[in-house]
């Protein structure tokens, strides 16, 4: 039913009684009019109850202003844990099933990599129920499941805890426990229900966390519904009036009804506005704060009685100091100016337009429009390369340029090899003295042979990998960048021709090369270039179309250093194929999955899965845990390897 044109056309009826009334007032001899008069209170007071269950139920319809002051969100390595599973078995099971089939999957695979079980033997534990200790676990994933112990059920009853999920949830924990990922207490762990098992992945948020502003350059009209209670006021007032007859009220909700209608045809002006920014330095160092000022400026005829902007900072960069909003009523002419401080960190940064707001004098209605600067401010962040500060050990090849790499081969280098019969022409300082002295033999001293590699580093930015242990802190694409910059510093300090890739839907490639002006171009491509901008997400990318891209970029004898977090079974896969047509690959693995949700502990183990399989097929993996560095992690790897 449609109770706006109800109570219309009852309005409409009972003003047209009353007109009757004034014209002929014999004809309502009967009192009709006054029960006109009832009726048209009621619906007033009627009106009134839905005007305000409008209001309290209404959208409210202001413009949401971004909030520049925070850092951007960076999503968790296991934001969705049906995604994390899809990075292991992409069944093609029910959805109902699916969840269940893979987590039985992992459960198995753990059981075979961790317990040293065959297929069958872990395939007969999980279905048995005894892979585990946790019943609930242990319950879950059984193939013929029983119901549940009463006290159980009516401890879920009680609680409203979904059996689904806390299955889910004790599931992962005890798969964690037999990879050895650390699991904590359970009873922090409590998510109560499938949602709150998705809608508590690590706290992130949902609404608008930057100011990129309007993408929309094309101004936006809304009402505000500032006023629309008086509405309701007004209404109350005249059915108030009416029914108890009194002038006086009646009149008040006249007045309301007047305002009303101001508030309903009042339109909100339209702006011309300019706004210049200006930056110091507009080329900081890392860390190094920028002075921004921002300066808006009324260039129409009429007054601007409510002002409000938030200026485009860029994605990446946050306040530190000082606020990038304004709020002001700008005469014509006149300017109004706002300062804040950022902090730079390596990239281009362009900022964005700005978001303005402007209100008429009575803020019932409102214009959005983004502005942007007439001249351009970037920040340019350039960070020096510096290099590892531990050697990044390169896997041996054959190759024709000397340098840093070891060889199976004896001859010029400096660590000892072997001895050999001493041949005429051989250079008196290869000449093993001390053999000489004991036997009075002559004997040549063969020191392992070291050539230069061709290198090129890879960095995997797909959007797997751009998440993060912090809800607002570094991804794994912007580590893996920085030690990029510092394995090629390294790599090309030891005589080796290095180039990089990016691993991602926009094309980043420069050639191996060497010398002072191939570093330049190096540092300038992993400061700047669009593939690896901080705080943006990336595109996903078909990783196997990539790789016969790079394939046909690549130099024959090239090998390739990869740095990815390995939150991907594609990403893992490349790898593999890479080296088996012969580039050796190095992995130099940033380790993001250090959270303590079920969803975070899942993607925890499938990582461990990679690095094993890695391992296994003999690719070196670098494994760089969150809170180290990456001295600390390659000083690891290489006693590992030595072992």
């Amino acid at each position: 039913m449609n109770w706006g044109r109800t109570l219309a056309a009852v309005g409409f009826l009972a003003f047209v009684i009353g007109l009757g009334a004034l014209v002929a007032p014999s004809a309502f001899a009967l009192g009709i009019d006054r029960y006109a008069v009832i009726v048209l209170g009621l619906l007033a007071l009627g009106q009134t109850l839905r005007v305000v269950q409008a209001r309290r139920n209404g959208p409210r319809r202001r413009a949401e202003t971004a909030t520049p002051e925070l850092p951007p969100s960076v999503a968790s390595p296991g934001d969705d844990i049906n995604t994390v599973l899809g990075t292991f078995d992409r069944t093609r099971h029910r959805a109902s099933e699916r969840t269940w089939t893979q987590l039985r999957d992992v459960a198995i695979a753990a059981l075979g990599r961790y317990d040293g079980l065959s297929d069958a033997a872990a395939r007969e534990q999980v279905d048995r129920g005894t892979w585990t200790d946790d019943p609930v676990a242990a319950a879950f994933l059984e193939e013929d499941a029983d119901r549940a112990p009463i006290g159980r059920r009516l401890r879920r009853r009680l609680t409203g805890a979904s059996p689904y999920s806390e299955g889910i949830e004790h599931t992962v924990a005890a798969i964690a426990a037999v990879a050895g990922v650390p699991v904590e207490e359970r009873e922090t762990r409590r998510f109560g229900g499938l949602g709150g098992l998705r809608q508590s992945l690590s706290g992130r948020d949902a609404g608008v966390d930057r100011a990129t502003a309007v993408d929309d350059p094309d101004p936006r009209v809304r009402l505000t519904e500032h006023w629309h209670g008086i509405g309701a006021v007004a209404l109350a007032a005249i059915g108030t009036g009416v029914l108890a007859e009194q002038a006086a009220v009646l009149l008040v909700g006249v007045v309301g009804i007047a305002y009303a209608a101001y508030a309903r045809s009042a339109t909100p002006p339209e702006p011309t506005l300019t706004i210049e920014r200006t930056v110091e330095p507009a080329d900081p160092d890392p860390g190094e704060t920028v002075a921004v000022s921002l300066t808006v400026t009324n260039d129409g005829d009429r007054l601007l009685p409510d002002v409000r902007l938030v200026d485009g900072i860029p994605r990446a960069l946050s306040v530190v100091d000082g606020t990038p909003r304004l709020g002001t009523a700008l005469r014509p002419g006149a300017s109004a100016t706002v300062t804040y401080t950022i902090e730079a960190q390596r990239g281009r940064h362009e900022f964005g337009p700005a978001q303005v707001v402007v209100r008429n004098l009575a803020g019932t209605a409102e214009r959005e429009v983004g502005l942007g600067a007439e001249t351009e401010t970037p920040v340019t962040c350039v960070p020096a390369l510096a290099p590892v500060g531990e050697p990044l050990t390169l896997r041996s090849q054959p190759t024709q340029y000397t340098g840093q790499v070891d060889t199976t081969s004896g001859g010029e280098g400096v660590e000892f090899f072997a001895t050999r019969e001493y041949r005429s022409g051989d250079p008196m300082a290869r000449i093993d003295w001390n053999r000489h002295a004991r036997t009075g033999d002559l004997a040549t001293l063969e020191f392992r042979e070291e050539r230069a590699a061709t290198v090129v580093l890879v960095i995997d930015r797909d959007e797997t990998a751009a998440v993060g242990p912090e809800p607002r802190g570094e991804t794994a694409i912007q580590r893996s960048v920085d030690g990029a910059s510092r394995a090629f510093t390294t790599l090309l300090a030891d005589g080796n021709r290095v180039g990089i890739a990016a691993l991602g839907a926009t094309d980043c490639w420069l050639p191996p090369g060497a010398g002072d002006a191939h570093q330049a171009k190096a540092q300038e491509l992993l400061a700047t270039h669009p593939a690896l901008a901080p705080g943006e997400r990336p595109d996903t990318v078909l990783p196997f179309g990539w790789l016969a891209q790079l394939r046909s970029q690549l130099p024959g004898d090239a090998q390739v250093v990869l740095f990815s977090p390995l939150c991907s079974g594609a990403v893992a896969q490349v790898a593999r194929q890479l080296d088996a047509y012969g580039h050796l690959v190095t992995v130099v693995s940033p380790d993001p999955t250090t959270g303590d949700t079920a969803p975070s502990q899942l993607a925890s183990v499938l990582r461990r899965f990679r690095v094993a399989d890695l391992r296994a097929a003999g690719i070196p993996v670098v494994d760089w845990p969150w809170d180290d560095e990456l001295p600390v992690a390659l000083a690891r790897s290489t006693r590992r390897w030595s072992r």
